[in-house]
């Protein structure tokens, strides 16, 4: 008996250590690393942007990806940065001809390895496909029948051609499948028309083209729930599509107008419920409107849209002008918002229950400064809050500074503790992840990027 102890010891000694050595495993492979990320522009106003991550000290950074590379458009700007699960998502005007919005929604891994068009639909970033393929011809016309010639067509994923003097055109060699054909009035780019067609093997597909329209769509600031992908469309509506850009769904849209066109000022799913923080406030409209006052909140559904912050009832509360960060807490306790109060800029803390104002920093104006902040979210612990500040000073060029601010447990910001991370002129957007090592595998046909 007392020889089998041993034994049994070092059985049980070697069980152990292969358990101990699977669990190590399981764990490396589930590491995770905050990481901040931030879109930079080339500079000299152009929408050329160029993604990197950074060390949650502002520290390392490290270019991850940009368009450069890609077919046919080689630039894109790049705006409301979303990292959620294993991708960053954001809205682009990246190959914008190609299709009939100025701005689509796109998503990268955290690595920046490759890149997907979500939107429009179908199929609107797909490109170097492989044959079988068909033909497609057609004719750009004018609203009174006669040929448009020269006038540009882009077929998704396949090129641009400009149309004959008698309006006709052809595309050879087009993959199977869905895409989009978009023609603009010669010499206005902004006059289209656009049709979703699909492309049959060894056969033709005729199209007839008639820009004049004026109304393009975007696709704007996407937040992902579960497997919706929530946006604001055309600046006045709620949507959600999925990845394969399902029919969307409309969840909340603006209603009426008082002194300017109603829009969405900014909105967040919530990471857990998918609750829907919506901030639309809209000034002049009266203290009888019901539809602008504030900072609402609303099932995933848009259902149960109710009043969380009147922010009509305080006259020193206004709109930036441009749309507002909204953000849940990871913890959904919280959710804070970018204004301006008293006429200074603004990130402010909400309970998110009782719609209590908690805390907040402002930038007041001095004699030789004013400024302007943008807000880009919670860090994924909820222990601080991510956010630019545009600094104006008369005879300078701005300054833009990348910063974090700590957050209490109940929701106070120290305003004695904020810490700059990055100072650049060309910072356009950032978001703040908790990045794994493993990239998810693409689904797409677009070429692979070449890491920096």
């Amino acid at each position: 008996m007392s020889k089998k102890i041993p034994c049994l010891l070092l059985i049980f000694a070697l069980f152990a250590l292969f358990l101990s050595s699977r669990i190590g495993q399981q764990a490396m492979a589930t590491t995770t690393q905050d990481k901040i990320y931030v879109a930079i522009d080339a500079g000299q106003a152009l929408a050329d942007a160029t993604l990197y991550a950074l060390n949650p000290d502002g520290g390392g950074k490290t270019p991850i990806f940009d368009f450069h590379n890609q077919p046919k458009d080689a630039r894109g700007g790049v705006w409301g940065l979303r990292a959620q699960g294993d991708a960053l998502y954001f809205h682009s005007d990246h190959a914008d001809l190609y299709t009939p919005a100025s701005r689509n929604l796109f998503r990268v891994p955290l690595d920046g390895s490759w890149l997907d068009q979500i939107t429009p639909g179908p199929h609107a970033g797909d490109w170097n496909q492989p044959c079988p393929c068909g033909v497609v011809t057609g004719y750009v016309r004018q609203s009174n029948g006669q040929p448009w010639g020269g006038a540009p067509v882009f077929l998704g994923g396949v090129g641009s051609v400009n149309s004959n003097p008698d309006g006709s055109f052809r595309f050879d060699n087009v993959p199977q499948g869905p895409r989009w054909i978009v023609a603009y009035r010669p010499g206005d780019s902004s006059i289209y028309d656009a049709q979703s067609i699909s492309v049959t093997p060894g056969a033709t597909l005729d199209v007839q083209l008639v820009p004049d329209s004026s109304a393009r769509m975007n696709f704007e600031y996407p937040v992902r729930f579960g497997d919706r992908i929530y946006y604001r469309f055309s600046s006045t509506a709620i949507q959600w599509t999925t990845l394969d850009f399902d029919a969307p769904v409309e969840v909340y849209k603006t209603a009426g107008f008082c002194t300017g066109v109603p829009m969405v000022d900014g909105f967040d799913a919530a990471p857990s419920s998918g609750r829907l923080a919506i901030l639309n406030y809209q000034e002049g409209c009266g203290v009888t409107d019901t539809e602008h006052r504030g900072l609402y909140l609303a099932d995933k559904d848009g259902g149960n849209l109710r009043l969380l912050v009147d922010m009509m009832a305080d006259a020193s509360w206004s709109e930036t002008g441009v749309p507002q960060g909204v953000f849940w807490s990871p913890d959904e306790r919280f959710i804070a918002l970018n204004a301006l109060y008293a006429g200074n800029p603004v990130i402010a803390v909400f309970d998110a229950n009782s719609g209590a104002f908690l805390s907040g920093v402002t930038y007041p104006a001095t004699w030789e400064d004013t400024y302007g902040l943008d807000f880009f979210g919670w860090s994924p612990d909820g222990r601080w809050l991510l956010y630019l500040v545009h600094r104006y000073r008369i005879a300078e060029p701005e300054q833009r500074i990348l910063a974090k601010i700590p957050v209490a447990t109940d929701g106070a910001l120290d305003v004695q503790s904020i810490v700059g991370l990055l100072d650049d002129p060309n910072i356009e957007a950032a978001t703040w992840a908790a990045a794994s090592h493993e990239s998810p595998s693409s689904r797409v046909f677009l070429p692979k990027l070449i890491n920096h």
